[in-house]
């Protein structure tokens, strides 16, 4: 079933959320001291997936979707590096529908 074109929608719907989320967590910058500020928020997006998730031994092709940012400075963000804290903004959207989904 969760191989099904149709299947595409609710992923996607799920993603979209998670996206919202990952902008409201992320951080904006300060326009004086930031060359791009917005930047970051801004470069989020949703793509499609169509991946082999293997089930009992066998290949299965699964519909999904993906958040991703295209910033260049992504990876700085999210896990931060000696210049830039950890923000984390995309793990924290996923906890939270993560609960969401758990809360009911």
């Amino acid at each position: 079933m969760v191989g099904r074109p149709w299947m595409g929608k609710p992923c996607r719907d799920a993603a979209v959320r998670i996206m919202h989320s990952a902008e409201g967590f992320s951080p904006t910058g300060n326009p004086p001291q930031d060359p791009h500020p917005g930047l970051y928020r801004a470069s989020f997006s949703v793509q499609p997936v169509y991946r082999n998730i293997p089930f009992r031994g066998k290949p299965r092709m699964r519909h999904g979707a993906m958040v991703v940012n295209t910033a260049p400075h992504a990876k700085a963000v999210e896990y931060g590096n000696w210049n830039i804290p950890r923000y984390a903004p995309l793990t924290k959207a996923y906890m939270a529908a993560l609960a969401a989904y758990a809360n009911g």
